[in-house]
C-alpha cells in the first residue's frame, strides 16, 4: 500500500509539474492565436489524438471500445464540466489576466474538490488534511502576493473566470472517479473529451477561417503542440490513473503546488524575479504537502461492479 501511494505521489507530482509549465506555454500560444480560434483548432486536435488511442489500444488489444447505456450521464457530466466547460474557462481567464493569477486561482480547486466530497460523502477527510491544506493555501497566497501587488487595479475579469475553471474541474475530477473503475484511461478520455468538445468546438469552427495563418510563427506552432499533447492528454489521463489508486483528496492537493512550479517556469523563460514572500511560500507549500500527504482513515464500500466487459479494473 505505501509503494502504491509513493508511486501515485511521483505522478501526481509529474502532473502538477506539467500544469505549472503550461501556463507559459499557452500564454505564448494565444499571443499568435486569437482566443477563439486557439479553443477551437485545440479540442478538434485533442479530439483526433484521444480517438486515435482508442483505436490503437483497440488494434492492440481486441478489447471492446463500446459504453453502457447506464454510464452515459455520468460520462456526459463529466465532459461537460472538465471540457466543456472548465479549459474554455481556464483558457479565456488567462486571455485576461496573469499566468501567475490564473495559476493562483486554479489552484484552488482542492477546496472545491473537497467542498463536493463531503457533501457527497464520497470520501473521508481527515484532520491532518484539511491542515495540509491550509498550509498549503496560505503559501500559494503568499507566493503569488507580489504579482498580485504588481497589477493591482486591473481588469479581475480573468481572475474570476479563473476561479469558475477552478470550480469546474473539482467537479470533473469528483464526477470521474467512479467511471474510472468501469472503463480503461483511453475510453474514459475519448468519451468525455468527445462529448465535451461538440459545444465548445462548432459554434467556433467561423473562427478558423478568419485567421492569418502566416503570421502563426513556428514558436507558436510549438506552444500549440504542447497545450494539445502534454497538459491534456497526457497530464488529465495520468490525473485519472491517480485518483482511481490513491483517492480525489489526497491527489488534489498537490495542485497548490501548481503556482510554485508556474513561477519557477516564469523564472527560466521570462526572468521572473524570486523575492522573500515568494520564497516563504513556496516553503509553506511544500509543508502543507508533507501534512496533508497522510491519509485519512479508510471508509468501509462495497466493491464497484463492472459494468462493461473488458474495461474493468483489473
Amino acid at each position: 500500500m505505501r509503494r502504491r501511494r509513493r508511486n501515485a505521489d511521483l505522478v501526481v507530482l509529474l502532473v502538477v509539474s506539467i500544469w505549472g509549465m503550461s501556463f507559459a506555454f499557452q500564454k505564448i500560444a494565444l499571443e499568435q492565436f486569437s482566443a477563439p480560434t486557439f479553443m477551437c483548432l485545440r479540442y478538434l486536435a485533442m479530439l483526433a489524438l484521444s480517438w486515435g488511442v482508442l483505436l490503437h489500444h483497440r488494434w492492440r488489444t481486441g478489447e471492446a471500445i463500446g459504453i453502457h447505456g447506464r454510464d452515459l450521464p455520468a460520462l456526459a457530466l463529466a465532459g461537460v464540466l472538465g471540457y466543456t466547460f472548465y479549459i474554455p474557462l481556464s483558457t479565456f481567464g488567462l486571455s485576461y489576466t496573469t499566468p501567475f493569477s490564473n495559476a493562483l486561482l486554479i489552484a484552488l480547486a482542492p477546496l472545491f474538490a473537497i467542498t463536493l466530497l463531503r457533501g457527497l460523502r464520497l470520501e473521508s477527510i481527515g484532520r491532518g488534511q484539511y491542515a495540509g491544506m491550509l498550509v498549503a493555501l496560505i503559501g500559494v497566497v503568499t507566493f503569488v502576493l507580489p504579482a498580485l501587488r504588481a497589477r493591482a487595479g486591473q481588469d479581475g475579469i480573468g481572475d474570476l473566470l479563473s476561479l469558475a475553471g477552478a470550480a469546474f474541474f473539482a467537479g470533473y475530477t469528483v464526477a470521474s472517479k467512479p467511471l474510472l473503475s468501469r472503463y480503461r484511461l483511453p475510453a474514459m478520455m475519448a468519451y468525455t473529451l468527445t462529448i465535451g468538445t461538440v459545444p465548445v468546438a462548432l459554434p467556433l469552427l467561423p473562427s478558423l477561417f478568419e485567421r492569418r495563418w502566416d503570421l502563426v510563427t513556428a514558436g507558436g506552432w510549438a506552444a500549440f503542440a504542447w497545450t494539445v499533447v502534454v497538459p491534456v492528454y497526457v497530464a488529465w489521463t495520468l490525473w485519472n490513473w491517480t485518483i482511481a489508486r490513491v483517492g480525489v483528496a489526497r491527489a488534489s492537493v498537490f495542485m497548490y503546488l501548481v503556482p510554485v512550479v508556474g513561477g519557477l517556469t516564469s523564472w527560466i523563460l521570462f526572468g521572473e524575479g524570486f523575492g522573500p514572500l515568494k520564497i516563504a511560500g513556496a516553503a509553506l507549500v511544500l509543508a502543507g504537502l508533507v501534512v496533508a500527504r497522510r491519509p485519512a482513515a479508510p471508509r468501509e464500500a462495497a466493491p464497484a461492479r463492472p459494468l462493461v466487459p473488458g474495461y474493468a479494473e483489473r
